[in-house]
């Protein structure tokens, strides 16, 4: 969530849908014409190998489908058998003979405040304040190479469509958003990732019980974004390695060409694609994280703990000294705590603490600090083995440098926004998420100066 106001691209309600079921046909043609013209595999000593079957009737064997899963990154995506399409389809059964297959995402959302007073589309300061929605869609196609000698090496391609009603929300874009290849050795204990991508779902780990079907809402940090940090719909070349020596400790870094420091529509603005390597004036962004994840067992709970600290060489204005300077950096601290578990059965159900502190720079950013107090429960209801539940607190500050500048030009300031936000998961059928969610904002915009809002937000996933 982006707390300024910027002017929107006007687009209609039909147009993002229309966009996004010509990409998904697009998408499907392709990858029919995909499994007519790639040979089968033939070394199958490169990777373990599942037989033809009934479902899968290869001529000589095909990697496991979910090898092909989103994998080297802290976002979770269900398994492919929890799709609408399923994991056998006709489309995902012959690619699978090829070691190729397809996902896609649609992500919609609506938010509107009860209490507001009406508003004209220019004058939106946050979202609610008008009816807002927006739409997203994802196409992910993912190659396994070891058909090609390359054994364990995967190439991931992403595609996104952004729509939005009011345009700071949501960045509006119809770009690729990734572009891969992804490499893990010594049994996982070594992760590399080198492409065009975003880096939001690679580092901190921000999505509340890390899962992308949990549409829960509340997590509103942005001080990571600001400060150069690749995030969705913006990409960035990069190259990452995650290592995991001992146990469940591990460390990775990763370096990114940072995103323009003048925002995201500047940085959409000047590469649309997605594909433009090193735009002039902008630095490297480099990122350490270390931490502690130990997965949920039926003899122990889950813990996972992290932290780390980026620093960015591009020169941003200082709203102190009115001059450009390099060294904007980033601290961030999180931990999530499994602190009940329900199931013997299912070890991952049950109730979870989290708390998330991240500070930047505040003459070179406008939201200097980020902190978040999370509870959360997986499968609240023993009948509702897919749904969840959780309740986010939290606090952003806003720059008293930036504040200064806006009352000297005779506007209005807040110091701070806090938030309490309650919301509700249902796993509706596979690949169906259905998601409400209602927060209290007591500042919801840094300029001008507003009273508390109520807010209510529904929102939609499907998989495919």
């Amino acid at each position: 969530m982006i707390l300024h106001a910027r002017k929107r691209c006007a687009v209609t309600y039909a147009f993002p849908w229309a966009c996004r079921a010509g990409i998904v046909l697009f998408a499907l043609l392709l990858a029919s014409r995909a499994a007519s013209a790639i040979q089968p595999a033939t070394d199958e000593a490169a990777a373990p190998l599942a037989r033809g079957s009934a479902d899968t009737p290869c001529p000589t064997g095909h990697v496991d489908i979910e090898r092909l899963n989103y994998l080297g990154a802290d976002l979770l995506l269900p398994a492919f058998s929890d799709t609408i399409t399923g994991a056998g389809n006709p489309v995902r059964r012959d690619l699978l003979c090829h070691d190729l297959t397809y996902r896609l995402v649609s992500n919609d959302s609506f938010a509107a405040s009860p209490q507001s007073s009406p508003v004209t589309v220019p004058s939106q300061i946050y979202v609610g304040q008008r009816p807002t929605w927006t739409t997203g869609g994802y196409i992910i196609l993912t190659a396994d190479l070891h058909s090609i000698h390359l054994a364990g090496y995967q190439i991931n391609a992403v595609a996104v469509i952004s729509r939005t009603s009011w345009y700071p929300d949501t960045l509006e874009a119809t770009k690729m958003l990734q572009l891969v290849l992804y490499k893990p050795f010594l049994r996982n204990r070594i992760e590399l990732k080198a492409g065009y991508q975003n880096s939001d779902d690679q580092f901190v780990g921000m999505q509340v019980g890390g899962n992308a079907s949990s549409g829960s809402e509340g997590v509103f940090a942005v001080p990571q974004n600001e400060i150069g940090l690749a995030y969705s719909p913006l990409s960035a070349p990069s190259v990452n390695l995650r290592v995991q020596p001992v146990g469940n400790f591990y460390a990775k870094g990763g370096l990114q060409r940072s995103t323009s420091p003048a925002g995201g529509p500047q940085d959409l603005h000047r590469d649309a694609a997605g594909f433009r390597f090193a735009p002039s004036g902008d630095g490297l962004l480099s990122i350490f994280e270390g931490g502690y994840k130990r997965d949920a067992q039926s003899d122990s709970r889950a813990t996972w703990v992290r932290g780390g600290y980026m620093t960015n060489t591009t020169r941003y204005l200082s709203a102190r000294t009115n001059t450009y300077l390099s060294g904007n950096r980033c601290w961030f601290l999180l931990a999530d705590r499994q602190v009940r578990a329900t199931s013997v059965d299912a070890p991952t159900h049950g109730l979870y603490m989290g708390v998330s502190a991240i500070s930047v720079p505040s003459d070179l950013n406008a939201y200097p600090t980020y902190d978040e107090l999370r509870f959360y429960q997986i499968a609240p209801l023993r009948s509702r083995p897919g749904d969840m539940a959780s309740f986010v607190v939290s606090h952003t500050g806003y720059s008293r440098f930036t504040r200064a500048q806006l009352a000297a030009a005779g506007r209005t300031t807040a110091s701070s926004l806090s938030t309490a936000m309650a919301s509700y998961s249902v796993h509706v059928h596979s690949g169906i998420y259905l998601s409400a969610g209602a927060a209290y904002n007591t500042r919801p915009a840094i300029t001008p100066r507003l009273p508390g809002a109520f807010t209510a937000t529904l929102q939609s996933i499907f998989f495919f």
